[in-house]
């Protein structure tokens, strides 16, 4: 469970059980739960309350889990498009994708019931102006609160002669993770031309958050978003949402900057060929 409680608050008590408060009043824990209707009580010095929480009961398995297979996007073509090392930024468009968008798709929410989708955008609007301020071109796969089908936003980057496509996200540990103790950036990739371009962002946001939040570098993974065989791509998890440090990092607009300004670094160092082999800047 997460929410939030008035700043300054620290008294609170989940299940019988103390619970840590952040600065902000965010605040995350376990709680034991079983399929059906569960009753978890919560209190705040004199307050307190009930909330029922629903889970469905686990359907019966079905035999050992097989390997997604995925068709090859329609307007990709088969070969990685030719590297852009010898083009000026201004000759160079980044595509950015803000992750999520629209009612049906929050993404993650935080503590305080702030949604992905939101995050994703505004980081998404940093990243942007960071790369126009280093000459780049930039096109939005989103730059408002739209639904957008995951097939499509790989589109826009080809139909609009992208060179390189960033998707921006924030992270949120599985059903069966704490929490509270999970927390890193990460760069996603599918392919040998994704991994080139999430090696030189991974490298510029792990030394730019240094002592702030650890990087698990770059991480494989079959994405729709990643699985261009055309156009390099790669999906960024910025930070944790679901963690109250996570959500603060989030609000924190100067360190929104920070990470927006090495996203676009490793975009360079990419564009330029450094690094690349290392994943260092």
């Amino acid at each position: 469970m997460s929410g939030a409680v008035p700043r300054g608050t620290t008294n609170l008590v989940v299940q019988g059980r103390p619970v840590e408060v952040y600065r902000t009043g965010g605040w995350v824990t376990m709680v034991d739960v079983t399929g059906g209707d569960n009753e978890i009580a919560i209190s705040c010095g004199d307050e307190s309350t009930n909330v029922t929480v629903k889970v469905e009961k686990a359907s019966p398995r079905r035999g050992a889990a097989t390997e997604k297979k995925y068709s090859k996007l329609p307007y990709a073509k088969d070969a990685p498009a030719k590297h852009p090392s010898g083009k000026k930024p201004s000759e160079v468009t980044i595509a950015v994708d803000p992750g999520h968008g629209g009612p049906g798709d929050l993404g993650a929410v935080s503590p305080h019931g702030y949604f992905e989708k939101d995050a994703n955008l505004l980081l998404a609007r940093e990243v942007r102006r960071a790369l126009t301020n280093l000459g780049y071109r930039v096109v939005m796969t989103r730059d408002d609160d739209r639904a957008l089908v995951l097939t499509e936003r790989p589109r826009i980057a080809c139909g609009g002669g992208a060179d390189a496509f960033v998707s921006i996200h924030h992270n949120a540990p599985g059903f069966s993770t704490d929490p509270r103790k999970v927390r890193y950036t990460a760069v996603y990739q599918w392919n040998e031309i994704g991994r080139e371009l999430a090696a030189a962002i991974s490298a510029r946001t792990g030394a730019a958050l240094a002592g702030d939040i650890p990087n698990n570098g770059v991480m494989h993974a079959n994405f729709a978003v990643t699985r261009n065989p055309e156009v390099p791509s790669c999906l960024v998890e910025a930070d944790f949402i679901t963690t109250p440090q996570g959500e603060e990092a989030i609000w924190n607009h100067i360190r929104r900057r920070k990470t927006a300004e090495a996203i676009a670094a490793g975009v360079a160092d990419w564009h330029r060929g450094k690094g690349v082999a290392a994943g260092k800047p």
